[in-house]
């Protein structure tokens, strides 16, 4: 017995030995793969509108904490029909491209969307494919003006600049999520005193298809300017600010304020169209309530660094004679500087700054009198572009594009209405304003310089600007290994 077990222990040794001291087993291998490179198509464009305007709910529309929507919207869009694609959200059936574009309009009661469907995945995206916006003129108790917003396309970040949750001033964040996934959204407030600490700015919800009303005065109280940074996870979205003044009892100017372009050291904002200034005067010394009814400048600072910013304001004429704004902007902060001092004529702004900027003009027209109103419109930075625009123009009120080249050379452009072509020259540092026609569309071709435009709308007097977008979604190339 005890033979076997000396046996038993040297036969386990010389096992153990050999896994540890014997030759290395072989590991598993496989043949280098060279990856596999795939083109991936952009998905379908989709553009978004926010819809009518939202009131106070409740009985008397007095309820802070609920709102409602309020009359219809006009949405207009322009669509190339490009064969193999086709419009949905238009009507209950698709419309389907047969290679001549479509201007269409549309009465909305809610948010809608308009994508294009391509067969091919293959058709070059952009304004020349869609783009729509809408447009609103409200004459309730508690809301009255023109609100002028583009359709968007949905994205994870916005910029908003634009706005006052001042005495008998309301700013309400609208966020709409088209997509199929809930959304959970991240905000930034600025103000004239600095950024908000404000509670509940984070994790706030917006389920899949469906629009959250934030009233901004519940995150920042008595605040004269507004810079909203939204960033959203899950969904993308769409923002706006609906903004709107109350002078004493009555609802007097509402606009949309729509995304921003990003931060930068330079900026061109055609569409100062300025109309019944001595109007808007005599309002602005009759009384408190309207003194913020005058053109303005609005500027956010994003960094640490204060900006010194030259602002020049100049006319389309030899008669119009603008003005130059000298100004040092803190960082951190948001500062409105008046525009003075501007008669009746076609104006646009070009900003120069040391540091990369958010900046907005605010656009007033007021007329007094049996009909008195005044109205305003917040107006962005315009893109700069090289390529074919497209711009849809609404059926309703007078619109005028505004074309504008900065450079210090002339420019020629095309412009296409309907079955027509416009040519016409951007003389150096100037601007063209062509009049549109209503429920036409129109396509801005630039020959060899970069432009830059905004569509003026005035319905009744009232007020709006839409900016010349190019929505587009990327395609690209992804490289797959498998194994």
């Amino acid at each position: 017995m005890v033979i076997r077990v000396i046996r038993f222990l040297l036969v386990a040794g010389v096992a153990t030995a050999a896994v540890v001291y014997g030759t290395p087993m072989a590991l598993l291998s496989t043949k280098v793969v060279t990856p596999q490179v795939l083109d991936v198509s952009a998905k379908d464009l989709q553009v978004s509108c926010a819809g009518p305007t939202f009131v106070p709910g409740g009985k008397n529309q007095t309820s802070v904490s609920s709102f409602n929507r309020s009359g219809t919207a006009s949405s207009s869009l322009t669509y190339s029909g490009k064969t193999d694609t086709s419009l949905k959200g238009y009507s209950a059936k698709a419309v389907t491209g047969f290679g001549v574009r479509q201007d269409l309009s549309k009465r909305i009661a809610g948010e809608s969307s308009y994508v294009v469907l391509d067969e091919t995945g293959k058709t070059p995206q952009g304004s020349e494919l869609l783009s729509a916006n809408q447009i609103q003129l409200s004459s309730e108790k508690t809301i009255k003006g023109l609100l002028a917003a583009p359709c968007l396309r949905p994205q994870s970040e916005f910029w908003l600049l634009g706005g006052s949750t001042a005495v008998g001033r309301e700013a309400l964040l609208v966020l709409s999520n088209p997509t199929s996934i809930d959304s959970t959204i991240d905000l930034e407030i600025f103000t004239e005193n600095g950024t908000s600490l404000s509670a509940g700015l984070t994790g706030i919800a917006v389920p899949a298809r469906k629009t959250t009303v934030l009233p901004l005065s519940s995150f920042v109280f008595r605040a004269e300017s507004l810079a909203v940074h939204v960033v959203s996870r899950g969904g993308s979205i769409t923002a706006l600010i609906q903004q709107k003044a109350i002078r004493g009892n009555s609802a007097s100017g509402a606009d949309y304020v729509s995304p921003a372009p990003q931060a930068s050291t330079k900026a061109v904002i055609p569409g100062l169209l300025v109309r019944g200034s001595k109007y808007t005067a005599k309002f602005k010394s009759a009384s408190d309530k309207y003194s913020d009814v005058e053109q303005a400048l609005r500027v956010f600072v994003p960094g640490s660094k204060d900006a010194t910013i030259t602002f020049q304001v100049l006319g389309t004429t030899s008669e119009t004679f603008g003005t130059v704004l000298s100004v040092t902007a803190i960082a951190g902060k948001v500062t409105d500087f008046p525009i003075s001092g501007l008669a009746d004529g076609d104006y646009f702004g070009i900003l120069d700054s040391d540091v990369p900027v958010h900046s907005s003009v605010r656009l007033v027209r007021s007329k007094t009198g049996a009909d008195a109103f005044t109205d305003f419109s917040w107006i962005n930075p315009a893109e700069g572009f090289t390529t074919p625009r497209y711009i849809a123009v609404p059926k309703s009120g007078i619109s005028k594009l505004s074309v504008t080249n900065p450079s210090d050379k002339p420019t020629n452009i095309s412009i296409k209405i309907g079955g027509e072509t416009i040519k016409r020259t951007i003389g150096a540092s100037s601007t063209e304003v062509i009049r549109a026609t209503p429920g036409l569309s129109m396509g801005v071709i630039p020959s060899d310089q970069e432009v830059f435009a905004n569509l003026v709308i005035d319905v009744d007097g009232r007020i709006g600007v839409l900016p010349v977008l190019d929505d587009k979604n990327i395609s690209g190339q992804v490289k797959v290994s498998v194994h």
